[in-house]
């Protein structure tokens, strides 16, 4: 073989290389390398809880007065973080956020955890999100929604 073709043979593997090595880092789990933010930061840290479903339960058939209850909170988590507060935002009639109990949070298969929440009359969706502490730090979870069904008595 000429010295041109041999060189020709040697850049078609460097590139068929990089192509490989460029597939395999896009198919691997991004949270398998740390990634470190411009300006020379720490690595970014992936979500430490997510807050998964809210479930209120509807038990009253009576909805001229306010509903009062238990909420549970199914949420994923890497560690055990400590859980602040619960807050709920209600479909026009604000914010009210609830203090934690450390007895009433369940770690395990099934993460969760259960405040008492008031549900204003005609609230049609609840919006929740977890304050807790990171790192040492205070910090927010994502927001999930739950819709409020309105359920009529059946005709005796």
């Amino acid at each position: 073989m000429t010295p041109l073709v041999k060189e020709g043979t040697k850049m078609k593997r460097l590139i068929l290389f990089l192509l490989a090595v460029v597939v395999f880092a896009s198919q691997a789990n991004a949270q398998t390398f740390p990634v470190f933010q411009l300006g020379g930061g720490e690595p970014n840290r992936g979500v430490e809880l997510r807050l998964l479903s809210l479930e209120v339960p509807q038990s009253s058939w009576d909805l001229s007065g306010n509903v009062e209850s238990w909420a549970t909170i199914n949420f994923e988590t890497d560690r055990k973080p400590e859980i602040r507060r619960a807050c709920f935002n209600f479909s026009g009639d604000g914010q009210s956020c609830v203090d934690v109990q450390a007895k009433d949070v369940t770690y395990g298969s099934h993460p969760r955890f259960r405040v008492p929440i008031h549900v204003p009359v005609g609230t049609k969706r609840i919006n929740c999100y977890a304050e807790y502490i990171r790192d040492g730090n205070p910090d927010q979870t994502n927001t999930i929604t739950y819709i409020v069904i309105v359920l009529k008595k059946p005709e005796e």
